[in-house]
């Protein structure tokens, strides 16, 4: 079951859903930015889907690359700008995941596994963890186990592009790669568990 195929997204001039299905489209009410100095990270480039696409970053700075290779479906790669492979995901018999430094390989259903009440998605790094639960129109990503949580980053889809928000606090805990590769697994439309 996914949780974020089951809120009540608005679309932005009446449009279709998100061909996605897991994003929710932009609340034109909704802050433009999570804190003053957030970093916008723009999945572009989609070839089809977020899997084939160019992740450009703050002066629109190509920063990784992620690349599904037509002669190889079962395995995405996400490289950085020097051609270094950061995370993979392979996709059969069962999904996994491996993020360098970050993520030994495991079953993505672990990584990203979903809460007993299905309302959000959790996934440990660095021996914490942080949830993604849709709010107001984005996926929000918080710390889970603290009394006051804040939202950390947040992943919209907007036309032709996905885009995820990271604040300054998210960078300094070393979140950037980790949420790289959870907007494709919340935004590609594959099962994910």
């Amino acid at each position: 079951m996914n949780p974020y195929g089951q809120g009540q997204w608005q679309q932005e001039g009446g449009g279709a859903p998100s061909i996605f299905g897991a994003l929710p489209s932009v609340v034109p009410s909704a802050p433009n930015v999570i804190h003053a100095d957030s970093v916008a990270y723009h999945f572009t480039n989609l070839k089809s889907t977020v899997l084939n696409s160019t992740i450009v970053g703050p002066q629109q700075r190509t920063l990784y690359r992620v690349v599904t290779e037509s002669s190889a479906p079962a395995c995405t790669v996400f490289k950085d700008n020097e051609s270094r492979s950061i995370a993979m995901l392979q996709w059969q018999p069962n999904a996994t995941v491996e993020i360098r430094s970050v993520a030994p390989q495991q079953r993505v259903r672990d990584w990203l596994r979903l809460s007993s009440d299905q309302s959000r998605r959790v996934m440990e790094v660095g021996g914490v963890q942080y949830a993604w639960a849709p709010m107001q129109g984005f996926i929000c990503m918080y710390k889970v186990h603290t009394s006051a949580p804040r939202v950390l980053g947040r992943i919209a889809r907007v036309p032709n592009s996905v885009t995820l928000e990271l604040t300054q606090e998210a960078m300094h805990l070393n979140l950037l790669e980790p949420a790289l590769v959870a907007t494709v697994l919340l935004s590609c439309g594959a099962s994910i568990d």
